[in-house]
């Protein structure tokens, strides 16, 4: 393009003039998993406190019956749970957002205030996928691997056997990043007609691992260990539980000394590990 033009003030003199678009771009938005991954049932019941205990119920064993004696009497069971895990709600969250007079009258974005409020409440959201990802190094360590491993088949299956000994429900997702993702499009096995009518397909940031009937979520939220990768897992969704205290409080007002409107996004959550043997972590090739 040329350095000068004629007349030689075309840009100086504003005769060209650069124009906006009234269309904005929204910022990338990483996949989205912990609603659908983790237990978020015991959210019906904070309506007060900031604790919520969960019982457990244990194993129960029988023996003989003894016609002669009293058995059942003898045999009697007289507990039936175990300690009680809980969730407590101790992060309290906001995300306020703010156009100031000079903006909302000049710009020609029309509802730039909406746009921007709807970008806080997708960033809120993510703040309880980082929260519930930085629990899975909390999960069950034994197949693990090493930080920095290539996803291989059979990594997977030593932790689906690992969890089937331990009697663990079969309901169990696959969370892990894009590196896992493409390690898994070279395993034949989860591709080819050959091994299922159904093979795995990622058309955006979900598929299926047919023949593990293993649903797969992936994000870029998880925590990362010192070193290469991330951890990852495989988990039963009572392996951690997510409570949101209220739905998430959307307030709108006028702040004058600011010569502002601000939306501000805001609530209360926790979420915590239940029972850690409900899951077990991986490391994951690159961050």
């Amino acid at each position: 393009w040329p350095t000068t033009r004629q007349p030689t003030d075309a840009l100086t003199g504003q005769l060209v003039p650069q124009v906006w678009s009234a269309k904005v771009l929204d910022h990338t938005r990483s996949s989205l998993f912990a609603d659908q991954v983790v237990s978020t049932e015991w959210a019906a019941m904070m309506t007060m406190g900031d604790y919520i205990y969960i019982p457990l119920m244990l194993e129960l064993t029988g023996a003989a019956v003894d016609p002669s004696g009293d058995s059942a009497i003898t045999n009697l069971k007289t507990a039936i749970t175990d300690t009680a895990v809980g969730i407590t709600i101790d992060i309290w969250w906001e995300i306020p957002v703010a156009v100031d007079d000079s903006v909302a009258r000049q710009t020609q974005v029309p509802g730039l205030l909406e746009k921007a409020a709807n970008n806080a409440a997708y960033g809120w959201k993510k703040k309880l996928d980082g929260d519930t990802a930085a629990l899975f190094s909390s999960l069950t360590s034994t197949w693990a691997g090493s930080d920095g491993q290539t996803f291989t088949d059979d990594l997977l299956l030593n932790i689906m056997e690992g969890l089937d000994e331990a009697d663990i429900p079969t309901e169990r997702a696959l969370v892990c990043d894009p590196s896992t993702i493409a390690d898994l499009r070279k395993i034949d096995k989860f591709m080819s007609f050959d091994y299922s009518t159904n093979p795995l397909r990622l058309a955006g940031y979900r598929g299926m691992i047919d023949p593990y009937g293993l649903p797969v979520y992936m994000t870029n939220n998880l925590t990362a260990p010192a070193s290469a990768g991330n951890y990852g897992a495989v988990l039963h969704k009572e392996a951690i539980g997510l409570a949101v205290q209220s739905p998430m409080d959307v307030e709108k007002w006028r702040e004058p000394r600011r010569h502002s409107w601000i939306i501000n996004t805001s609530g209360f959550f926790g979420v915590d590990v239940l029972r850690a043997t409900f899951g077990a972590y991986f490391y994951t090739r690159k961050k």
